[in-house]
């Protein structure tokens, strides 16, 4: 061996001194290091399974404020075709209101007019009869013919106009 360079001696001195190093190394560093590296591994681990748990109560979180909001929505909507019903019955009900208001409106005007006119009638047939006797009473007086009856009642008739 010594041909190739190698010396004996000196190489089981590195060989022991390499293995009392490693297992100095391994005694000291290896373990804290490996232990220090678990602990890291089993943070890092702990840390992604809190991570998806928050992802998973956020996903939770924002399908129950979406199904919030479409409860929302449509009870809105509801709301919203609630008043329209409820403007329209009103419209409905103030129409039949206002129907029946120009009906009676139109009642009273009517028993106003008939009472008008049949106050007119009794005066006109007030007038007529007094106008009739006054007829009468001139006829008695003279004997008169077709056409002076004519004219008579027409002379009574303008002077009952002018009075």
């Amino acid at each position: 061996m010594e041909a190739l360079g190698i010396n004996l001696s000196v190489l089981i001195t590195q060989l022991v001194s390499f293995t009392v190093l490693f297992l100095i190394l391994r005694k000291l560093l290896f373990g804290p290091i490996s232990s220090m590296l678990q602990s890291r591994s089993e943070k890092i681990k702990e840390s992604l399974e809190a991570a998806e748990k928050v992802k998973n109560e956020a996903d939770e979180s924002a399908e129950k404020l979406e199904k919030e909001i479409n409860s929302a929505r449509q009870e809105g909507q509801k709301l919203v075709q609630e008043a329209r019903e409820a403007a329209e019955n009103f419209r409905q009900q103030e129409i039949e209101k206002a129907e029946l208001e120009s009906q009676d409106i139109i009642s009273k005007a009517n028993k106003a007019i008939e009472k008008e006119r049949d106050l007119a009638i009794q005066s006109v047939r007030k007038e007529f009869s007094s106008l009739v006797i006054s007829a009468a009473s001139k006829v008695v007086d003279k004997s008169i013919d077709e056409k002076d009856h004519k004219d008579l009642i027409d002379k009574t008739l303008k002077e009952e106009i002018n009075n």
